[in-house]
């Protein structure tokens, strides 16, 4: 979900809230973190700031539970070596891709 930005024109502080992309032409129905205040809440239009993560620490084996180096040994065994790297590679992988 996309971050957009609002500014309380009690306070006039800025802040963001998380909201679906379907809900975004919506009034914002949450008082201002700043001040608790319910007053007029308008929308910072410079832009909306998406949050992208992942899991580093994701690998081939750990969403399989084990399961993937057991079936990349079975595959190794039908294949010409020359191709035992890429297969090993492969297990090797992280879920890391993304920056956010």
């Amino acid at each position: 979900m996309p971050n957009y930005g609002f500014i309380c024109e009690n306070c006039g502080k800025p802040f963001e809230c998380l909201l679906s992309i379907s809900n975004r032409e919506n009034p914002l129905k949450e008082p201002c973190p700043h001040c608790l205040k319910e007053g007029k809440i308008v929308k910072d239009f410079q832009g909306i700031r998406c949050s992208l993560s992942s899991d580093a620490t994701l690998t081939p084996d750990s969403a399989t539970g084990g399961r993937w180096s057991e079936l990349m040994g079975k595959m190794k065994k039908g294949l010409a070596p020359r191709y035992h790297g890429k297969l090993d590679a492969a297990t090797n992988m992280s879920g890391r891709r993304w920056k956010g």
